[in-house]
């Protein structure tokens, strides 16, 4: 028996449904398919009547007209057979280009021009079969590999947050969202949910909302999202589309927050129950009223079994690490019982100022009262905040670091306190600002002198009443932020030029700790050299051993402006140039007293130029830029020979009003 023949027979054994309103096409049509041995079904002249017959006997084909009697057209009964996943073909001899794009988004398997020969039904036929067997082959195939592709993703070393963002990407193609939650509605041995939803920004931009991110976006307590968590229905799989969805969240106070706070206008929700009778659950939102179907249901489905076989397994193993993490945590605290005072982080040095700063950073670590860092630039300001954070009851939070001279005077605000859709020009999406993402843990804000005139009530306000305002919000939004400051810049001073107000002074300045600068703790230079030359040496792959007699008395004899970040870069060039184990200074420092070695004996030295603090920090400036040739980054730029970073000098220079020229 041929191929061909073998086709033919089982085409020929294939159930066929006509919709067809015209008497003599349907009939026509039935005398084809009988003729070639088809079994014809029933005939329907509505979608009515091609529904009802469908439920009887599902066919495996179905052949429509496009205008049909009644309200309903053949485009609505192909939506309801592509939710069946039954392959239908048109047969119309209307070909207007609208229609014909309304058809398209049906995907039909094939379409039959009236009026239509015996030979293009039965070829569009055997061709629908083709397709649609095809298909099914390739959905399976796809099916296969998203369930590894969810299986992997979950089960991998990722963080919790990473792994659920993973499955949100490989669901998108297949489940179009705007807003997805996921996770497991209650852990079973903490008392906190682990679930998240992702907030769709872009085509394959997402952004992370926790439940704490949740509740400072709409305002809600936590005692109040907990009481509307206890009107939520029993969860069960359902589709919601337009006007359902509309009415469930009259129902669900929870879900119509939900729904306002990102615009949405459908849902579909798949829950899976685990072993440990807890839930893990997908739902799924859109910003479109009729977007999910009963395929997309059906796919979630048969993903099911191997989710929830995947969780269960999950939450074994993520018992068994709570254990480990324990003892791990257990083991640590001790490790820190036993370190000496002085060994806080890479904080180097044992100075008596040094040991000072210690003792202040033990005292007021453990409360959440405000922190001022003072010193001079390069001193190890932002070392010191972390030391204070690490050693808080907050350490297991984030330390958010803010520099506030690096941010465009513009857009400050809404780095600092987020901002609202719509809420200027460019402002397409709401977005967190830093505030918001330190919730729970400490904020760092350096160079806090640079800080807008403008701006600083928004801060006090922060400082007062712990709360902030979206640019663009409509409400305050409650935070639990602790608070770190840092500036190289005389507040003092400050205050009396109009630059910097004195109540936020005075709010900042709750627990001050001052930095010794580098010429303030000599006997720690040694210990600071020879650990940045390890350091280097180990980057760099080289064996340096030791810093040559000559170059340590020019560092004993320098008065370091630039402090330990000078210092470190100072050993970074020797370190690039050395040829020996021990390194020499690539250029020589100018001793302290050298300013005044040239004058006569008998003359007095001349009194000094004062400048004041913004006119000498342009001239500075400028001087470094005349050096450069106007150059700002890379090596011999002006930020290195400042030792400032870029971004801070490029905002220094939009402040004072220097032109960058060429």
């Amino acid at each position: 028996m041929s191929i061909n023949t073998t086709n033919q027979i089982q085409l020929s054994q294939q159930t066929i449904l006509i919709v067809e309103d015209e008497f003599a096409v349907a009939n026509d049509l039935r005398q084809i398919l009988e003729k070639a041995g088809y079994r014809v079904s029933g005939i329907a002249f509505t979608v009515a009547k091609a529904i009802e017959l469908k439920n009887q006997q599902k066919p495996d084909l179905v052949l429509l007209d496009i205008l049909l009697k009644g309200e309903q057209t053949g485009i609505d009964l192909a939506k309801i057979l592509g939710e069946d996943n039954i392959p239908f073909v048109y047969v119309s001899a209307n070909t207007n280009s609208s229609i014909l794009e309304e058809v398209k988004t049906t995907q039909p398997y094939g379409f039959i021009i009236k009026p239509f020969r015996e030979k293009d039904v039965l070829v569009a036929l055997e061709i629908a079969h083709y397709r649609h067997a095809h298909s099914i082959e390739v959905r399976i195939r796809q099916e296969q590999a998203l369930q590894i592709a969810l299986t992997d993703a979950l089960s991998g070393n990722a963080p919790w947050e990473q792994r659920l963002l993973k499955v949100a990407r490989l669901f998108q193609p297949y489940i179009p969202f705007d807003y997805f939650i996921i996770g497991l509605e209650k852990d079973q041995f903490v008392d906190a949910y682990r679930s998240c939803s992702f907030f769709r920004l872009g085509k394959d931009e997402y952004q992370t909302i926790w439940t704490e991110n949740f509740l400072q976006m709409t305002g809600l307590t936590t005692e109040k999202y907990q009481a509307l968590r206890e009107k939520i229905p029993d969860s069960t799989e359902v589709i919601l589309n337009g006007d359902e969805f509309e009415e469930v969240c009259h129902r669900d106070p929870l879900k119509k927050l939900i729904a306002e706070t990102f615009s949405l206008q459908s849902n579909l929700v798949m829950p899976h129950n685990t072993a440990t009778n807890g839930t893990f659950f997908l739902c799924f939102f859109s910003r479109q009223p009729n977007i999910y179907l009963k395929e997309h249901l059906h796919l979630l489905e048969r993903l099911r079994p191997s989710l929830t076989l995947t969780v269960d397994r999950l939450m074994a193993f993520d018992q068994i690490q709570r254990l480990s993490e324990q003892l791990d945590q257990e083991n640590k605290y001790l490790l820190e019982e036993v370190k000496t005072s002085a060994n806080f982080e890479e904080i180097i040095g044992e100075s008596s100022a040094l040991v000072n700063v210690f003792k202040s950073i033990s005292q007021v670590a453990p409360t959440d009262y405000t922190v001022l860092i003072l010193g001079e630039t390069g001193t190890g300001k932002e070392l010191i905040a972390r030391a204070v954070h690490n050693r808080s009851s907050r350490k297991g939070k984030a330390l958010i670091k803010v520099n506030c001279a690096a941010l465009p005077p513009q857009l400050i605000e809404s780095e600092l306190f987020g901002h609202e859709k719509g809420s200027f020009t460019g402002a397409t999406e709401k977005r967190i600002g830093k505030f918001e993402l330190a919730h729970g843990g400490t904020i760092f804000l350096d160079e806090i002198g640079e800080l807008p005139l403008e701006l600083q009530p928004k801060l006090l306000r922060v400082l007062q009443e712990r709360e902030i305002e979206r640019v663009g919000g409509k409400g305050p939004i409650s935070l639990d932020v602790r608070i770190i400051a840092a500036t190289n810049r005389n507040l003092h001073a400050e205050i009396s030029a109009g630059r910097f107000r004195s109540d936020l002074f005075y709010r900042l300045n709750v627990f001050p700790i001052k930095i010794p600068a580098l010429r303030e703790r000599s006997e720690d230079l040694m210990p600071l050299a020879i650990h940045f030359l390890k350091k280097v040496s180990k980057k760099l792959g080289k064996n340096l051993t030791g810093i040559s007699d000559s170059s340590k008395q020019q560092m004993l004899n320098y008065h370091w402006p630039g402090n330990i970040r000078e210092l470190e870069h100072l050993l970074e060039r020797a370190a690039i140039m050395a040829t020996s184990p021990e390194i020499s200074l690539v250029e020589p420092l100018i001793p302290v007293s050298s300013s005044t070695s040239d004058q006569p004996a008998s003359e007095s030295p001349s009194p000094q130029i004062v400048k004041p603090h913004i006119k000498a920090e342009k001239d500075n400036i400028i001087q470094a830029l005349k050096i450069s040739n106007f150059r700002i980054r890379g090596k011999g730029g002006a930020a290195e020979l400042l030792d400032v970073k870029p971004t801070t000098l490029e905002a220094k220079m939009a402040r004072l009003g220097i032109q960058r020229e060429r």
